[in-house]
């Protein structure tokens, strides 16, 4: 049968999933399926011989249990499943990123903790990013910010006060504008030994920051507001931050205080 008739199956029941996924956990008879899922006995018959004919379960001393090929067919629809979920969990998130490219794996995200913007309360990932940043662990923080901000500044700012070595990388639009509003805190930042600043030529979509064992990604809409703000310590998460900050950086050129503006 092929895949997507398999996959039009396996939707178009919900007593078949159901069913499906209690066999990967205990076999049985068929009254006792229809007892333990409070499905009539006919129903489960019939998807249990539906089972059968594809190869997913098979009858012994009259129980079903599912066969290895089952076993893998609940593996996958499962994940399938909780991917699409968690997908729309962080749907606020994905949606503000600038595309597919800068958007991790949803899989990655079993672990995170996701705090968005509503009309209520527009500034809880702001301050969701702040007490993350205050809460660093690390010797180092590598960035990509594409706003200036303050509040963002002075988390930063106390981290410097602890000999926390940053590398940030900004578009060269908002580095001219953050030299153009104040030129002498410019200069001071920028020659601080605790910062290493990067010029990228191209705006830059979406705000990341890496510690050592946890990150944060920010998703910005047009105006820059920061519309949801991700946090979490995945591995696999943390390596993507890495090579996608490592990306940016390698196009960057380092910024001093002398540098021109154009």
């Amino acid at each position: 049968m092929p895949p997507d008739e398999l996959a039009q199956f396996l939707a178009g029941s919900p007593e078949r999933r159901r069913l499906l996924t209690h066999l990967a956990d205990r076999p049985g008879t068929p009254a006792d399926l229809a007892d333990a899922l409070s499905l009539s006995r006919r129903s489960v018959q019939r998807h249990l011989g539906q089972f059968a004919d594809r190869g997913w379960a098979e009858k012994a001393d009259g129980a079903y249990r599912l066969t290895t090929t089952g076993d893998l067919v609940v593996d996958e629809h499962t994940a399938y499943l909780e991917s699409l979920d968690r997908i729309e969990t962080f749907r606020p998130f994905f949606d503000a990123l600038p595309d597919r490219e800068h958007a991790p794996d949803p899989r990655w995200l079993d672990d995170a903790t996701l705090v968005t913007a509503t009309p209520e309360n527009p500034q809880a990932p702001v301050r969701e990013y702040l007490d993350e940043v205050r809460g660093l662990a690390t010797d180092r923080v590598r960035m990509l910010s594409p706003i200036l901000s303050r509040g963002f500044h002075d988390a930063h700012a106390a981290l410097a006060r602890r000999g926390v070595h940053t590398e940030l990388v900004m578009d060269a639009a908002t580095i001219r504008r953050a030299r153009e509003l104040n030129p002498a805190e410019f200069e001071v930042v920028v020659g601080l030994d605790v910062l290493d600043l990067y010029r990228h030529p191209e705006p830059i979509g979406f705000g990341l920051t890496l510690g050592d064992d946890r990150i944060l990604v920010g998703a910005y809409d047009e105006e820059g507001h920061l519309r949801a703000c991700v946090a979490s310590a995945d591995g696999d998460l943390l390596r993507w931050g890495r090579r996608l900050f490592d990306r940016y950086r390698d196009a960057a050129e380092p910024v001093d205080s002398s540098l021109p503006l154009g």
